[in-house]
């Protein structure tokens, strides 16, 4: 005879000789680190009637199929690796009273012969991959607890009946795709204790029979937050006299509310009416405020405040308050700080312009005070924060040395977007738990702390600020950096080496600095790079890695920005076909963040800037389907390669301002997701290829400044570009230009020949031999009227550079114009014969054009201070 009941602790897989166990009736097997595969003849055991298996997260298995003998009572799964469907026979398992598999990888449909269990009352199913519509439970009228939440359950609720399960307790459908109206009938429940429905579709106006007997029902959890209802809020809510928590937040409920509504609600300590378009009127009668309700939480984001509510002076309780993005001005008071229970405080995204003190207490773990007009020296830090945001106000002052102190247990600090002043405080590096820290926009001066690359943080963002010296050595093989911003600052040198060791690292972005040195193949460990931004400095040589055989690939990188450099090589087509994530268009709309404070949900938010047909556009949240490629305005000469033709996600290509050649190729008309290509100013030849117009996406196109012909493709997208998409393409014809095609070939439309090229001379002092040789040596060759184009554009090369060293203006005309590249006494001076360790260049925004034989000036140039160094001398003169 085989044992009755069976318990197991141990590390083991399950033995199926259990199966032959003639009066197995209970079999215990929980938390008992079990693994493998469950033998499924044990569930077919017709005497068992207890089956516990839970929180075994090793452990496999499937629901086989059910015979109608079966005695199975219980049947506890939560927290396994079981999965599959669940069988139509489950509906045989008429002695079923408890079903939980919680937290386990289940999908499908819930079967409808679930309506047959009449002895069912606990049934979980929340944390798997169910989806359909939630069957009939009108047999189960013994139900007490209905817990379906975290699925991808659809349709209405409607149809459920709930007026049948006279006993049930807790209704959890949280986290999933249910829409439609919530049915009333849910609330007339009389044993009715819980229901969640957040974050759903749900929709309409909520119901509610004001003639019912409310005193009756013990309601004490109602949670209909993030879903898109609408109407004003029934104040017969507040006429359950057991609720205990209230959460209306994220719908779109309207209209105006009484604070004053939920004194009749003795117990009420939560409540959440945030981010509706409610007018919420928070001034109350002080005699009223001794009769409200101690809460313990009160969220009242976005309700139109436009003073603090006076109520909470008596709300000795109160451990969280939220009252951003509202319309409060004047003075935080003090009384707020003496809430001694406080924990959390938001009082972000208001119009507060000062503190009264004593500041915050020492029992606060998070406070955020971003978004307001905060001004005059830094608050005292709360010591025992977890979470401090001071960002985006009117803060003047430096940074206290001995700011460390209180940031031993901090794990973000954001002082972001004000105004402080001076060096970055070393003892910053004592903060042991710190994750996050933000000194971005700001005037902070002087050189990274060294100890900085040797911390805890996930990310760090310095970007904005006047910071010099090269960015710090000495990070560890620990190294958990994820977001790296050292943008528009002073910063020279190279990339650290030492970077190699921040594995995680997704964001790295050095922008607008005077770094130089080459691509950074040393950072080829680093395989979850997904934004790497290096435009505007001194890096040269070829982008890419092929001495590495392009190993150690950046699949997951979707944002490449080396714009405003000085490389003259594209990556080998190897390194190309390494980044994958450009080549397969995804439907992701999670953003790049790095979260901390998991049990919080907090997380930080990475932005980048993209620029587009000139203008600078900051991405606030970046998405991860969101993809671009700027390698503009550096030296590249080549032609545009096959492998972008496979990057069918891509949906920004800026390669103007270089040294591209041939023809556009056709295999660009596959990016299929593509919204702004700009090909300007480079050499490019031939026609437009017609596979452009099939990019329906498309809303900027610049190919101004090549050397196209033909006609200009007609129809889609091309239909919406204007005329400076074409410009400076002679050869070209069709609307919106104004010239029209007459011939049938490209080239016999335009027979003329090229304009002469004259130069005007300047008196050469006697004393410069050698500039008289170069003259000699020159002058013929520029006399030459119909000389060939790329001999032309070779001397052009060497006379932007050199003449201007001598003191020679150099000069080419036309019949209409005449562009001085390079006079002295202008604001484009740049004197390579003085000595000092800092110049005043600026960048020669200007290009021949050998269609039209003049120089095209970019009116965006700009000067700025830089080391000097021949290398900027010689290669922003030629650009």
């Amino acid at each position: 005879m085989g044992p009755s009941i069976v318990f197991l602790i141990a590390k083991t897989s399950v033995p199926e000789f259990f199966a032959d166990f003639p009066n197995l009736t209970t079999l215990c097997l929980s938390t008992s680190g079990l693994f493998g595969m469950f033998p499924h003849r044990i569930l077919q055991v017709p005497t068992l009637q207890n089956l516990d298996l839970s929180f075994n997260s090793l452990l496999q298995g499937f629901l086989p199929e059910f015979s109608r003998n079966s005695s199975l009572q219980t049947v506890a799964l939560s927290f396994t690796n079981f999965s599959g469907m669940l069988p139509d026979s489950i509906g045989n398992l008429r002695n079923l009273s408890r079903l939980s598999l919680a937290n386990c990888s289940f999908l499908g449909k819930i079967p409808s012969s679930m309506s047959e269990l009449s002895h069912l009352a606990y049934l979980d199913f929340s944390i798997n991959e169910f989806n359909g519509t939630i069957p009939s439970f009108t047999a189960s009228r013994n139900l007490t607890r209905i817990i379906l939440s975290h699925n991808a359950l659809t349709g209405d609720i409607n149809s459920t009946q709930w007026e049948y399960l006279q006993n049930l307790q807790t209704l959890d459908l949280r986290n999933n795709l249910l829409q439609g109206s919530i049915p009333s009938s849910l609330f007339a429940l009389p044993h009715i204790q819980k229901v969640q429905l957040s974050e759903n579709k749900f929709s309409g106006e909520v119901q509610l029979n004001e003639s019912s007997n409310f005193s009756a029902y013990r309601l004490d959890t109602l949670d209909l937050s993030s879903n898109d209802l609408d109407g004003p809020i029934p104040t017969a809510l507040f006429r359950f006299p057991e609720l205990k928590y209230l959460s209306l937040s994220f719908n779109n409920f309207n209209g105006s509310i009484d604070i004053n509504v939920i004194q009749d609600v003795s117990g009420l300590s939560y409540l959440d009416l945030s981010y509706n378009n409610l007018q919420v009127n928070a001034g109350i009668r002080s005699y009223t405020k001794s009769f409200l309700p101690p809460l313990s939480t009160l969220r009242l984001a976005s309700c139109h405040l436009r003073t603090l509510p006076d109520f909470l002076l008596n709300q000795s309780k109160l451990i969280n308050l939220d009252l951003s993005n509202n319309e409060i001005e004047g003075i935080i008071p003090r009384w707020i700080w003496r809430l001694e229970n406080l924990l959390y405080l938001n009082l972000s995204l208001n119009y507060f312009n000062n503190m009264e003190s004593p500041m915050p207490t020492s029992t606060m773990s998070l406070l955020d005070l971003h978004s307001n007009r905060l001004q005059g020296k830094m608050p005292p830090l709360p010591p025992l924060a977890t979470y401090v945001d001071y960002s985006s106000n009117r803060f003047n002052s430096s940074v206290p040395n001995d700011i460390g102190k209180n940031l031993s247990v901090t794990i973000f600090f954001s002082l972001s977007n004000n105004r402080f002043y001076g060096n970055v405080p070393e003892s910053i590096c004592q903060a042991g738990y710190l994750q996050v820290l933000d000194l971005s926009t700001n005037s902070f001066r002087g050189r990274i702390p060294s100890c900085m690359a040797n911390t805890s943080l996930k990310v760090l963002n310095l970007q904005r600020n006047y910071l010099t010296g090269s960015i710090p050595e000495g990070f560890p093989t620990t190294c958990g950096l994820r977001t790296l911003d050292l943008s528009r600052n002073q910063l020279n040198g190279h990339i650290p080496s030492s970077l190699s060791n921040c594995t995680m690292l997704e964001v790295l972005n050095v922008a607008s600095n005077q770094m130089d040195g080459y691509f950074p193949c040393h950072l080829k460990n680093t395989t979850k790079l997904r934004v790497l931004v290096m435009r505007e400095n001194g890096f040269s040589g070829q982008i890419g890695c092929p001495r590495n055989g392009c190993k150690g690939t950046w699949d997951l990188l979707q944002i490449v920005d080396l714009a405003d450099n000085f490389f003259n090589a594209l990556p080998p087509k190897a390194c190309l076909e390494t980044w994958k994530a450009m080549q397969t268009n995804k439907d992701d709309t999670n953003h790049i963040q790095s979260s901390f404070l998991e049990l919080s949900g907090l997380y930080y938010q990475d932005s980048v800037t993209v620029t587009v047909k000139g203008l600078v556009l900051e991405l606030v949240k970046i998405l991860r389907v969101f993809t671009s490629i700027d390698f503009s305005r550096n030296n590249i000469s080549a032609q545009i390669p096959e492998a972008f033709g496979t990057f069918g996600s891509l949906r920004l290509l800026n390669m103007s301002g270089n040294e591209f050649s041939g023809p556009i190729p056709p295999y660009l008309g596959n990016l299929q997701v593509l919204e702004s290509l700009d090909l300007s100013r480079n050499f490019l030849n031939g026609s437009i290829p017609l596979t452009l117009s099939n990019l329906r996406f498309l809303s900027t196109l610049n190919l101004s400044y090549n050397q196209l012909i033909g006609p200009i493709p007609r129809g889609k997208q091309f239909d919406t570009f204007e005329a400076n998409s074409y410009e400076g393409n002679d050869k070209l014809c069709g609307l919106p230009l104004q010239r029209v095609c007459r011939n049938s070939t490209p080239e016999d439309d335009f027979k003329a020949p090229p304009p002469e090229v004259q130069f005007d001379w300047q008196i050469i002092s006697t004393g410069l031999g050698f500039g008289s040789g170069a003259a000699i040596v020159i002058t013929p060759l520029t006399l030459w009227k119909r000389s060939q184009r790329w001999y032309s554009y070779r001397i052009d090369r060497f006379l932007l550079v050199f003449l201007p060293m001598l003191g020679f203006t150099y000069m080419i005309w036309d019949d209409q114009e005449s562009e001085d590249i390079s006079e002295r006494g202008n604001d484009n001076q740049f004197d390579l014969n003085e000595e000092k360790s800092r110049e005043r260049y600026c960048i020669f925004c200007s290009r021949l054009d050998y269609n039209m034989m003049k120089v095209i000036h970019d009116p965006n140039c700009t000067c700025r201070d830089t080391p000097y160094n021949s290398s900027f001398s010689s290669s922003y003169t030629s650009s």
